[in-house]
């Protein structure tokens, strides 16, 4: 098959791309070569971790760190190479530094605990394990498997993270939604527990150790968190009623109610959902989010739930938005809360490694 139509249109089109080609070349050739530009002192770091050169990767980190003594992969990244370099003093004290910030603690805390196990500190490396996994980490294989934690595996307090469940429902149209669950630590099913519902793929994943900003970090704290497409449903509304009716079905829920999270894309249809079933949601969490609709009678519905708004101040269009809805559902009446971000984008990594999960665990 001829990918071009032959003839004299074809010629033509050949005619000028040859042209453009050769006035490129002249003016390739006319302007003096540019020097690129140094690499970032981070990304130089990581190439060199990846390279295994970690005594090289440590010298580019600290410079990464005196140019931003605030930037958490700097300081993350220095405690890499630190440990990688042999230096486990080092990397325990960047380590601490890099715990510090939300984003990146919850694995600053596990290669806290693979620094004290080499070390033979079983106590702090069980204490930095235990901040792990209360900032979210959950990735089971990696913790079983990993040598640096071989001398902790006898010992009773070695707990891996709880492991995700993945079901299906099947909803009346006979379409087939996927959800996944992660049960509280020490979970008694005789027992009520506070859930959340909150979006995401629902469906196995590699590498995926769970939600943004819940998972591991909700199970420490003692709450049943149900993650599911449905906000993005073709019928938001009548998947996630079932998905409600479902989830009481195999949980006793505290107080009856669910507590509901959104953000960005899903946002809109949670609000939707929540006005349609008020009686059944304590509290609805957008991280970014706002309602579509800006009518009273819609609005209102919210009378009785506990709305929290939580936006960073450098996410403008998001920002504004939420500023208007916040000041529309105060006028209202409803119970409302809102937490700006200094410094927040749009994916709110202030909110990563447990940070969100005890905001909403105020609400339990």
């Amino acid at each position: 098959m001829r990918s071009a139509a032959p003839g004299r249109f074809s010629r033509l089109v050949a005619i000028f791309a040859t042209a453009v080609v050769a006035m490129a070349v002249m003016a390739a050739a006319q302007t003096p070569p540019s020097t690129p530009a140094p690499k970032p002192p981070i990304v130089l770091a990581e190439e060199l971790l990846d390279a295994n050169q970690p005594r090289q990767a440590v010298a580019a980190a600290e410079q990464a760190v005196k140019d931003e003594p605030d930037n958490p992969r700097a300081w993350f990244v220095l405690a890499r190479a630190k440990h990688a370099a042999g230096d486990l003093d080092g990397a325990i004290a960047a380590g601490h530094h890099a715990a510090n910030y939300a984003a990146v603690r919850a694995s600053a805390f596990y290669n806290l605990a693979c620094a004290y196990a080499l070390k033979g500190d079983k106590d702090d490396a069980f204490r930095a394990l235990a901040g792990a996994k209360r900032a979210g980490f959950a990735d089971r294989e990696l913790m079983a498997k990993d040598a640096d934690l071989l001398s902790l595996h006898s010992d009773p307090r070695f707990v891996l993270p709880g492991e995700r469940m993945y079901f299906t429902l099947t909803l009346k149209d006979g379409s087939e939604l996927p959800f996944s669950v992660d049960l509280p630590v020490g979970f008694d099913p005789r027992q009520p527990c506070p859930v959340l519902v909150a979006p995401g793929v629902g469906k196995k994943v590699p590498d995926n150790w769970g939600g943004l900003f819940w998972g591991e970090d909700t199970a420490q704290r003692g709450w049943i968190t149900v993650e599911s497409p449905s906000f993005l449903f073709e019928d938001p509304l009548g998947s996630t009623k079932q998905l409600f009716d479902e989830v009481t079905r195999r949980y006793k829920v505290a107080g009856g109610k669910v507590h509901v999270a959104c953000y960005g894309p899903t946002a809109g249809s949670a609000f939707a959902i929540v006005m349609a079933n008020p009686e059944r949601v304590a509290s609805l969490w957008a991280l970014p989010g706002y309602p579509l609709t800006d009518k009273d009678a819609d609005l209102v519905k919210l009378k009785g739930v506990k709305v929290s708004f939580i936006v960073g101040d450098r996410d403008p269009f998001w920002y504004q938005e939420t500023q208007v809805a916040h000041a529309h559902l105060v006028r209202l009446g409803v119970e409302i809360f809102l937490e700006v971000v200094p410094g927040g984008g749009h994916l709110l990594e202030e909110m990563f490694g447990g940070e969100f999960a005890e905001r909403l665990n105020l609400l339990r």
